[in-house]
């Protein structure tokens, strides 16, 4: 079909498929796409027993760390414990040094996607990504996002309240409710009712789970903006 056929781009960093005419305005002339442009691979059945221990190894070790760290600070520290763990810790300057290069490191993870949408729309497309126009684009990206980052949490001495509510109306039912929901929609009419019953307990409880959590960070922000001021040196 005329002006409709697919051509590859190998000027980029990564080869992409364009129709033929958007390339021969932008003055490409690529040749035409062959067997080799397309990766074979074998069919094979999904690895669902890998899949499965991992969600096991989640589920039970996974929780216990997770949840282990705010029950046994609790009981260790009480209720008068800082938000920011590593004040109530005594012992070499190292040990705190670790820990918040963890924090730092968990923020680069999670900021992840943020990186990603912003390296697509700044950075040249049509060069490498190790080209030196990129690095240095990249380098400015991160500078900027880190330090707005910095500037925001440093205004908002309880930054963490915001976490906590984020975390509460969006970690619990992504982390508890969705895997019973897709459970249920896709076995819901095969599975037996034991499992049913079981999946549908975990979307309930949670799913209130996440509405008293949600509730109770809401008054707390509440309570913290009428105590702290911007800046506050807490």
């Amino acid at each position: 079909m005329a002006g409709g056929e697919l051509w590859v781009c190998r000027g980029l960093s990564r080869p992409r498929r364009y129709p033929q005419a958007i390339l021969s305005g932008l003055g490409h002339s690529p040749p035409r796409l062959g067997p080799s442009d397309f990766p074979q691979s074998t069919l094979r059945k999904p690895a669902v027993e890998n899949m499965r221990k991992a969600l096991y190894t989640q589920y039970t070790a996974g929780l216990l760390v997770y949840y282990g760290v705010s029950i046994v600070g609790y009981w260790a520290y009480g209720s008068v414990v800082s938000t920011y763990l590593p004040e109530e810790l005594s012992g070499p300057k190292w040990v705190k040094i670790v820990i918040n290069l963890a924090a730092f490191l968990q923020s680069i993870m999670f900021l992840a996607p943020i990186h990603e949408t912003l390296d697509t729309k700044f950075l040249k497309l049509d060069e490498s990504m190790d080209s030196k126009e990129n690095i240095k684009r990249r380098f400015y990206l991160r500078a900027l996002l880190f330090s707005f980052n910095t500037f925001v949490t440093a205004a908002f001495s309880f930054m963490g309240d915001f976490v906590n509510m984020f975390g509460s109306f969006m970690l619990i039912p992504i982390t508890f409710g969705i895997p019973s929901m897709i459970f249920l929609k896709v076995k819901g009419k095969t599975a037996r009712l034991e499992k049913k019953v079981w999946h549908w307990s975990n979307i309930i409880l949670f799913s209130l789970l996440a509405v008293v959590t949600t509730i109770s960070a809401v008054r707390l922000i509440v309570n913290d903006v009428q105590q702290y001021s911007f800046f506050a040196n807490t």
